[in-house]
């Protein structure tokens, strides 16, 4: 006898593998889905997907920005057997997230995903107790949570997990886009779910109130104006027409996500480990951007701020300060300037931007709002 979800379930089996009808085992992955959390357990049928003419046209137009992971292999993105050769469905979960706390007004956001602890992990670990379970029957399976050649919003929509939003992000009925996918490629034959139908009617919301006019027709979004990749994904400086309309933003931009309708309700149930901490919520902007590198890494060892890197906390936190900051915080951006060129770049640009709000004699010595 074989336990696969240690002490987390009693789900046995006998040595050998399993042979039962798919619809015997797309119910047990269900049941077994809903014990580890997820939400909702979907299968797609593989297969090229329908969107990917509209990928190569978002890469022919650059709206991909610096992201050029994207442009290696277009192909092998829009078709899984091109991944895991023989596959015939993708099966897409869903893990909802929600956090009942943001930070202090004006002391750097951070998008919702990010509030709490990096959900790559966390899901990783369920996804790998899921294959444990397929392994029982057979076949070749490969599991992804977000960081494979997979274009899951394509699976996630045509199996009925939700549909695709004005914004791109696949929104669902109950609970909103407040949620991760995680995909699993199977060689199993499985019985295909049904796509949903579209519930955004003639809202535009999230495009209308997007900051920077990211978000293009049939939900595509131009990475170059949007600010959760300057803030997140790129690496280098940000170009200064950019800077402003970051306002407060700290790392990412929730704008289309609050500003959808169908995410009005709280998510109670949602996993408690991605609630941002009462300590992050209240540290005043400054003293989250003070600790040197060992203190970075103790904060954010589990958070998906640890991708940006101190250097990149530092940029973002001075765009911040440029954009919201008083003469009280001109010295201490003075002291970054001595981090590197990138951050003495923006903190540079925000020591003029608080001088220009405030008069040329705003500072230390002579400040005054």
């Amino acid at each position: 006898m074989k336990k696969i979800l240690g002490g987390r379930g009693a789900l046995v089996h006998d040595a050998g593998v399993l042979t039962p009808e798919p619809a015997v085992i797309k119910d047990s992955l269900c049941a077994v889905s809903r014990l580890l959390g997820f939400s909702g357990c979907r299968v797609a049928r593989a297969g090229k997907s329908p969107h990917a003419e509209k990928l190569f046209q978002w890469l022919e137009r650059g709206w991909h920005a610096g992201m050029e992971w994207m442009a290696r292999s277009p192909e092998r993105r829009a078709d899984p057997a091109e991944v895991l050769s023989g596959c015939r469905s993708v099966i897409c979960l869903s893990y909802d997230y929600d956090s009942p706390r943001g930070r202090t007004e004006g002391q750097g956001s951070i998008c919702l995903y990010a509030h709490g602890k990096d959900y790559h992990g966390i899901l990783e670990e369920k996804l790998a107790d899921l294959l444990e379970l397929l392994s029982i029957y057979g076949g070749e399976h490969k599991g992804y949570v977000d960081a494979g050649p997979v274009m899951e919003r394509d699976h996630a929509e045509a199996c009925g997990v939700g549909w695709r939003g004005k914004s791109g992000l696949i929104v669902r009925r109950k609970g909103g886009s407040r949620f991760f996918i995680a995909t699993v490629l199977t060689t199993l034959e499985l019985e295909p779910d049904a796509p949903v139908s579209h519930g955004c009617g003639s809202c535009r919301r999230c495009a209308d109130l997007c900051p920077a006019g990211a978000i293009m027709e049939n939900g595509q979004v131009d990475a170059g104006r949007c600010l959760s990749y300057w803030t997140i994904e790129h690496r280098g400086s940000i170009p200064e027409e950019m800077r402003p309309l970051i306002g407060s933003r700290l790392y990412g931009c929730d704008t289309c996500v609050t500003v959808c309708p169908w995410n009005g309700k709280p998510l109670p149930d949602a996993d408690e480990r991605f609630r941002m901490s009462r300590r992050l919520a209240s540290i005043p902007l400054r003293d989250l951007l003070s600790p040197d590198a060992d203190g970075f890494a103790a904060l954010f060892r589990n958070s998906p701020l640890k991708r940006i890197k101190r250097e990149g906390l530092l940029r973002n936190g001075c765009i911040v300060l440029g954009n919201t900051g008083t003469p009280e915080d001109i010295d201490f951006l003075k002291a970054l300037s001595g981090e590197s060129p990138l951050v003495a770049e923006h903190a540079s640009w925000a020591v003029e931007r608080i001088l220009r709000r405030h008069g040329p004699g705003a500072g230390s010595s002579g400040a005054r709002d």
